[in-house]
């Protein structure tokens, strides 16, 4: 990487081109294939022999990722070198008054002379205090020779290692490298209410605050509305089961919207291994059942529920790196044989998870439901595409290809559908919620002052302002933000036929 420290401007090399740089001789012109990197690196001054650039006529940008709070005079930007599998960490830059102006009336278009003019300050200290901000170690302003847009893409680029792999204890995998996270559930889940705000966000639980792309509704009311115009809750409400209800807050909103419709309550049960949830669940959903199980072994009677709810849960269950051509051996391998040979599922040469868990919650999932009744199980993965296992987060979670569960589904007796997540919830996708890094940022700040920012699908209207802030962002909901991105996640919708053969019954 070379850096240009007055400017903040940089190009990164290969070791290729490094070689050949190196070989160079300065007196002789560059060899063809230096060329044009050359006038590249020329146009940015990153060459010795280039002209030292006029700063005064250069228009100083600014980083998308830099917050300024201006009473208390503090710039919030990432740390570019100190970068975790959870993002960035983030520091203030104390800013003095004048400071703060001369950080307010940049916008890329004015350039550094006309700045120091508008704020009254010689120029000599505007570079100075700019020299700060184009460090490396900083990157919250770029010197550009022409008028740069506040949003453009590269305001939002860090030169930054990558982002690295959360380390995972051994326990939570498998003699054949499974998944196996049922004792990380009993065991590491110790904050039923900030687990899904600090450890694992989920898209009910960001969306569990009024939002315009859900149309001011809670995504448990919602998604009640969304099954009821789809004819898949019983007249009486019967008995639903909520297989993983996290921390209660879907379920809940489900049950007021079903009280706003006049509905019935009928029987809810709830669903968890992890104990610390359940006791979550408890204090949000009074007068519900709680049951401490798991969700490939349901210790419920056959053909006793009429609509089973599973949010975002299916990935959690174990999943299997497995290789058809390698000789592996042990009890996860021998359940996934032998379904893979029951529902005749393809197994392409080469290695690739397999959702084993997910197939054996389905199988569960059939024999539970009473005739007529119906499944709603959302998840992130995709149709028809291999599953991946995320790396970010301090626990594995492997995405889910759906076609498979389809195939399962149907072999069962089941008629499946999926759809888009979207689309079943009919969320309108070009509303806006808080860009990611601008969460980011807030949430570093607030962690700051002992406070807590929820990771909830924050809107213009709805983010909470301790103080004044510059600088946010505001992104569709195709664009990260503080929770999961929505356009990721399918639902897989289940209906058990009413007519079953009677050695079913």
């Amino acid at each position: 990487m070379l850096w240009h420290g007055q400017t903040g401007r940089h190009a990164a090399l290969s070791p290729e081109t490094v070689e050949e740089v190196e070989r160079w001789t300065p007196d002789l012109p560059p060899p063809p294939m230096l060329a044009p990197i050359a006038a590249r690196l020329s146009a940015l001054h990153l060459l010795a022999e280039d002209p030292v650039p006029d700063l005064a006529n250069l228009r100083p940008a600014r980083s998308r990722h830099a917050l300024l709070f201006p009473a208390s005079r503090q710039l919030w930007a990432p740390l570019p070198g100190i970068r975790t599998p959870g993002g960035f960490a983030y520091a203030a830059r104390p800013l003095s008054e004048a400071q703060v102006a001369l950080w307010r009336t940049c916008n890329g278009a004015r350039t550094t002379a006309t700045i120091a003019e508008r704020c009254g300050c010689p120029l000599e200290e505007v570079l100075r205090f700019f020299s700060t901000l184009t460090h490396p170690s900083v990157q919250a302003l770029q010197l550009r020779p022409d008028p740069t847009r506040a949003r453009a893409p590269g305001l939002l680029h860090l030169v930054a290692p990558e982002r690295p792999p959360s380390p995972r204890p051994s326990h939570l995998y498998g003699p054949a490298g499974e998944t196996t996270l049922a004792q990380w559930h009993v065991e590491d889940i110790t904050d039923g209410e900030r687990h899904f705000d600090d450890r694992e966000t989920t898209v009910a639980h960001a969306f569990a605050v009024p939002h315009p792309g859900l149309e001011g509704q809670l995504y448990g009311a919602r998604l009640y509305d969304s099954l009821a115009t789809r004819g898949l809750i019983p007249d009486d409400d019967g008995v639903l089961l909520e297989i993983g209800p996290g921390d209660g807050e879907l379920g809940a909103a489900w049950r007021e919207q079903a009280a706003l419709r006049g509905r019935p309550p009928g029987e809810h049960i709830r669903l968890d291994i992890s104990p610390t949830l359940l006791a979550t669940q408890r204090r949000r959903q009074p007068g519900t059942r709680e049951i401490l199980g798991s969700a490939t072994d349901i210790p419920l009677l056959d053909r006793s529920v009429d609509l089973i709810l599973c949010n975002e849960v299916i990935a959690d269950l174990t999943a299997i790196p497995y290789d058809p051509e390698e000789t592996q051996e042990g009890d996860a391998i021998d359940a996934l044989r032998a379904r893979v040979a029951k529902y005749r599922l393809p197994t392409p040469r080469g290695p690739r998870w397999y959702n084993l868990g997910a197939w054996q919650m389905l199988e569960e999932v059939a024999r539970i439901l009473k005739p007529g009744g119906a499944a709603v199980i959302t998840e992130f993965g995709a149709i028809d595409r291999d599953p991946q296992e995320t790396e970010q987060l301090d626990h594995p979670e492997v995405s889910i290809r759906f076609d498979h569960l389809m195939v399962i589904g149907r072999t069962l007796g089941m008629r499946m559908q999926c759809v888009p997540l979207a689309e079943l919830l009919d969320i309108k996708v070009q509303t806006h919620w808080l860009a990611q890094h601008s969460y980011a940022a807030l949430r570093a700040r607030a962690r700051s002052h002992s406070g807590h920012l929820p990771a909830r699908a924050w809107t213009a209207q709805t983010l909470p302002r301790p103080e004044a802030v510059e600088g946010l962002e505001w992104t569709p909901l195709t664009n990260p933000g503080p929770g999961p991105l929505v356009t990721r996640f399918y639902a897989l919708i289940a209906h058990q036929p009413w007519y079953l053969h009677p050695a079913d019954i």
